[in-house]
């Protein structure tokens, strides 16, 4: 606290005020250490210029936030075992806070005093303020709230989502991190407010999405979603999971897959992309579901779940329900969730793999799996066998051949293959001029398949590792010729 005590004094001794706000007061408050804090929120009545120059005039090495939305960055360094680094915010007063329709950056209008910053933020408990000697300013009974293990909104709750329609996520989000619930007042101003969410810039939801889903009480928070409708609003492929077994025409033969998915989710922790795939690994189901023996009185839209209202139809007597191909369905639907989230690629691509393969792992049998077999999955997981393993882990609680699989024995068997130089087959440089120089090849397709022919030998254990040349060339040999 010293060494932030030197920061109040920088703007107190300019006649500035200055409060420590946001969620590292809210998080002070519920017990938490200063060492503990890594991003500090200042607001003061300073103008953005004059506190750059303030901070820079104290020796404060500042960096570009977003002078214009009233910000400035630095960082305040100090002993490792004190929590430094941390890493500090300035911002000038605000009295107002709008977002254009689809953008991500705020309209903001500066305000006067702490009284006009607090009013204007979304819930009470992040609406307390704390001065340089560690007193909380708490107009609007956060502290109360926080005992209460209550989101209530600052204000009206319709006019703060009317603000920032994204506040409906952010209550999801913090449902998710702390465990608290909304108050019946904030829940029914959600609904309202559900569609306004399509006015938001898709990156905002993505970047409320990525912490609601590592959060340790997710479940809580998905199901807050689906309620007040923001889910069918930006996920609708996941709703389509809610009642699903309730709408299936051999009557309830299959699991609830929402609270399967919801269980699984928390069960993925704080892993941010096996926790997507945890949540839209079933997203599949609803349009792949199929009926053994199959039913030409049922029609399709039944099938997929969809209202029995709508189609209605007789029960289809002794048939079984299955998924087929449901893990490839879901690893093309995220393909389309990824473009509206605006995912980057490299993780659009790693999460839709590992819903694709889903169960790959599974199928691991320490008995009938060789060496040969281990290789094979770890080629065909393409890079991408750490994760499916992790994703079959999740897969146990559900399901009696994920919990028998051995799946930390299959990671110990790729690891020891991979020591010992046996696991992915590398051949020695320059070994395809030695095949032009003595086999009396040709640069081409033929030289190409003979030694995509050796990589294969490799991998089913005809052909061992690490060789010497001649090895290799004699094998060439045989392949070419049928003789030594």
């Amino acid at each position: 606290m010293q060494l932030l005590q030197r920061l109040f004094e920088t703007f107190h001794n300019a006649g500035r005020e200055l409060y420590l706000v946001g969620g590292a007061v809210r998080d002070l408050a519920m017990g938490a250490s200063w060492e503990s804090l890594d991003d500090l929120d200042f607001a003061t009545n300073a103008l953005p210029r004059e506190s750059l120059e303030l901070l820079q005039k104290a020796g404060y090495r500042t960096y570009d936030v977003g002078i214009e939305f009233g910000t400035v960055g630095t960082i305040i360094r100090g002993p490792a075992s004190e929590g430094y680094p941390k890493d500090v915010q300035v911002t000038t007063y605000r009295s107002k806070e709008k977002y254009r329709r689809g953008s991500r950056h705020p309209v903001v209008s500066f305000g006067d005093s702490i009284d006009e910053d607090l009013c204007r933020r979304d819930f009470s408990i992040n609406s307390i303020a704390m001065d340089a000697k560690g007193d909380y300013y708490d107009p609007y009974d956060g502290r109360g709230d926080i005992n209460r293990r209550t989101l209530r909104a600052v204000g009206d709750p319709l006019e703060r989502l009317a603000e920032d329609p994204l506040r409906i996520l952010r209550i999801a989000r913090f449902m998710a991190k702390l465990g608290f619930e909304p108050d019946a007042q904030l829940e029914h101003a959600a609904y309202a407010k559900a569609t306004y969410l399509l006015e938001i810039a898709r990156q905002r939801w993505l970047q409320e999405m990525n912490k609601l889903v590592c959060g340790p009480h997710a479940a809580m928070a998905l199901e807050f979603l689906a309620r007040t409708r923001a889910l069918g609003v930006i996920l609708p492929e996941l709703v389509a999971l809610v009642g699903l077994e309730r709408r299936c025409p051999a009557g309830p033969s299959h699991p609830d897959f929402w609270a399967q998915t919801l269980k699984r989710v928390e069960r993925a922790g704080k892993d941010r992309n096996l926790s997507w795939a945890a949540l839209l690994a079933d997203v599949g189901r609803p349009w792949t579901r199929t009926l053994e023996p199959m039913s030409e009185d049922v029609p399709g839209p039944i099938l997929s779940g969809l209202s029995q209202e709508a189609y209605p139809q007789e029960p289809a007597q002794g048939a079984v329900t299955s998924f087929p191909h449901h893990q490839l369905m879901a690893g093309l639907m995220f393909k389309g969730i990824a473009r509206r989230f605006h995912f980057d690629n490299p993780t659009s691509d790693h999460v839709s793999f590992v819903l694709s393969h889903q169960r790959a792992a599974i199928g691991y049998d320490a008995h009938s799996w060789g060496d040969a077999e281990v290789r094979h999955f770890v080629r065909d997981m393409n890079g991408e066998h750490e994760a499916v393993i992790a994703f079959g882990k999740l897969l146990g609680p559900e399901e009696p051949k994920a919990a028998n699989a051995d799946l930390d024995g299959l990671a110990a068997r790729i690891k020891a293959l991979g020591e010992s130089g046996q696991l992915v087959p590398e051949l020695p440089k320059g070994l395809g001029g030695q095949f032009i120089q003595q086999l009396g090849l040709k640069p081409g397709p033929v030289l190409g398949e003979l030694i995509e022919q050796i990589k294969q030998d490799m991998l089913d254990g005809r052909l061992g590792f690490g060789l010497d040349v001649e090895d290799y060339i004699a094998h060439a040999r045989t392949l070419c010729l049928g003789r030594p």
